[in-house]
């Protein structure tokens, strides 16, 4: 979910930064149009229809669950094909297909879910070796400044705005550090560095860009899995202790 939150915000800054480079308002509105616009009615296309067919297909028996879970893995396969064609934003085609599915097949988040735990897993590991082999390849630009801004982005830059989100909620500290420090991490970062590097906008700054999500990430599996079951026993002292509320 956190991806196709903030994939819309991260296309409009994009669409930004393009319009001081390339043309002002008009390369703006072009590029949200184009990426946010069409992406939208892509996966409200795809959702809608493929969720009708699968919710048909199950009603008649035409088709065995185990081939409804490929069939609601398909749907942002062709959000993608689709994108690809009328040059829209294939993750927010696919984020809003996933929602429009469920309209006409009311088990396709279930189906989504087994997925994930069968096979979502392996598909993980294989984007996380994908990656190390990346950062194998560009090792030697991983300089001192981008170790410290993949510090100061797993802490400061995370912590804080989950801390201004929280306030007001009861949470208390011990709470609100851990779903700053435990929140989407690693593979989340892949996703959005992809998003930007698949334009190809050819902006000032976008080597130094993919080296420092390279660095964040790579900090990210070593130090969130060292602290993940330190963390979680210490939470879990918390919680028994009754020190979780505010």
């Amino acid at each position: 979910m956190n991806d196709g939150l903030s994939v819309p915000f991260l296309l409009f800054f994009m669409a930004l930064a393009a319009a001081r480079t390339e043309g002002g308002a008009a390369s703006l509105a072009r590029f949200v149009v184009e990426q946010l616009g069409f992406g939208v009615f892509v996966g409200l296309g795809v959702g809608i229809t493929g969720g009708l067919l699968l919710g048909l297909a199950s009603r008649r028996e035409w088709m065995a669950e185990s081939f409804q879970q490929i069939a609601v893995v398909t749907l942002p396969l062709l959000c993608a094909i689709a994108s690809e064609a009328v040059g829209a934003s294939m993750f927010i085609a696919a984020f809003v297909a996933g929602l429009a599915g469920q309209i006409g097949f009311k088990d396709a988040g279930k189906h989504s879910v087994e997925f994930a735990e069968e096979w979502g897993q392996v598909l993980n590991l294989s984007v996380f070796f994908l990656f190390g082999v990346v950062v194998a390849q560009n090792w030697s630009q991983f300089s001192v400044v981008f170790w410290l801004y993949a510090v100061l982005s797993l802490t400061a830059v995370r912590i804080v705005p989950v801390w201004a989100a929280l306030m007001g909620t009861g949470l208390n500290r011990a709470t609100i550090l851990f779903m700053g420090w435990f929140g989407p991490r690693g593979l989340a970062s892949i996703v959005l560095g992809l998003v930007y590097l698949e334009e190809e906008l050819q902006l000032p700054g976008e080597p130094t860009i993919r080296v420092a999500v390279m660095a964040t990430v790579i900090l990210s599996i070593f130090v969130h899995g060292l602290s993940a079951l330190p963390g979680i026993g210490l939470y879990q002292r918390r919680i028994a202790a009754g020190s979780v509320s505010g």
